[in-house]
């Protein structure tokens, strides 16, 4: 065995470094590969970062989450500035000209599966305030590839509407993603989405802070209204409002893990 491949195999144990996307260099993700699993494919939990973009500390802060249940963590990295200089907030948006960010999610997917014993299929997924974002719209695009979601602290919501353009609603995914699914289409408030992805909205009971775009909501605000619009549309979602938290997404983290381990095979 050669000396870089024993250097790899070393790099492959528990925590990763950050790995360039081979479809894409320009995004990277990291992983943690819990020692001690059941044999076979591992579930796998998908973490998405905010604007400051700290993936690396999600994906630490999940390794407790991680060993208890023989899960697979997966943080991805989105740069500023791609594609352009100084973007910070496409990523979000799941496109920007000619970079589909939920693409570049899901062969990062597609690695991790070819390199460990991942469950690539159906995955758990969660977001915080941007990565929140990109994880709710997400969920709109590729609900089969989903097990269950959780948004954290969004800062703006898309509403399952046909009338409203994208990222507002869904009014032109077809014609932006090539989505093919019941999304694209009007559907009355009791029509579920097919399949069904379990919704879970996580926000702090302090995170009042009027937004900077008008109306000037707020985090709380944008959070139970996001809640209130998923059960309308048929949508099985649950909304937990943490007392005493801010605007703190390692502070959301245990919610968001309560709500994930339900829905792992031995939740």
């Amino acid at each position: 065995m050669s000396l870089a491949v024993r250097h790899t195999q070393r790099l492959e144990l528990r925590r990763t470094p950050f790995l360039a996307c081979r479809a894409d260099p320009r995004f990277s993700y990291c992983l943690y590969v819990p020692p001690r699993a059941p044999a076979g494919p591992r579930p796998l939990l998908v973490v998405v970062h905010g604007d400051r973009r700290t993936a690396e500390r999600y994906r630490d802060a999940l390794t407790d989450f991680a060993d208890a249940h023989g899960c697979v963590v997966l943080a991805p990295l989105f740069p500023v500035g791609v594609p352009e200089p100084e973007d910070v907030l496409s990523y979000k948006r799941l496109r920007r000209r000619d970079v589909r960010f939920d693409l570049v999610l899901l062969r990062m997917v597609e690695e991790a599966a070819a390199r460990w014993p991942v469950r690539a299929d159906r995955f758990l997924l969660h977001g915080y305030s941007g990565g929140g974002l990109f994880a709710l719209r997400f969920s709109y695009l590729h609900p089969a590839r989903l097990v269950g979601v959780s948004v954290g602290a969004p800062g703006s919501i898309t509403r399952l509407d046909p009338a409203l353009p994208w990222p507002a609603g869904i009014a032109d995914v077809a014609e932006k993603f090539g989505v093919t699914h019941p999304l694209q289409a009007p559907l009355p408030s009791s029509v579920p989405l097919d399949p069904p992805v379990p919704v879970h909205v996580t926000v702090g009971a302090l995170d009042t802070r009027p937004l900077r775009r008008p109306p000037h909501h707020t985090r709380l605000d944008q959070a139970l209204a996001l809640h209130r619009h998923l059960l309308e549309r048929g949508v099985p979602a649950t909304v937990e409002v943490v007392p005493g938290i801010a605007h703190n997404g390692f502070a959301l983290l245990p919610a968001a893990a309560r709500f994930l381990s339900t829905l792992l095979p031995d939740g």
